[in-house]
């Protein structure tokens, strides 16, 4: 759970995410003012598929980018139940 951890912190330095989908997972870089303030792939589907939902076009700014922060604690839980569902269906 490091990754939300660290998506939290970011979004709390940040205005903008950028994502892209990589070989390795999700690659986000987390932009405040046109520098990236942090950048890091996140492995776990889970969270990526998530996240990517979030955005268009591999970004979430705006209104959509304050809704993830404001409600970031809601996001957490829905990854959360998610990925204690799918172990407990296996």
């Amino acid at each position: 759970m490091k990754e939300l951890e660290r998506i939290e912190s970011s979004l709390k330095k940040s205005n903008t995410l950028l994502y892209k989908q990589d070989d390795k997972g999700l690659a986000c870089s987390f932009v405040n003012g046109g520098l990236v303030v942090d950048s890091f792939v996140i492995q776990d589907e889970v969270i990526a598929e998530a996240l990517a939902k979030k955005g268009t076009n591999g970004v979430v700014e705006g209104s959509n980018f304050n809704l993830l922060r404001s409600n970031y604690d809601w996001f957490s839980l829905h990854v959360k139940s998610k990925k204690l569902y799918d172990t407990l269906k296996k």
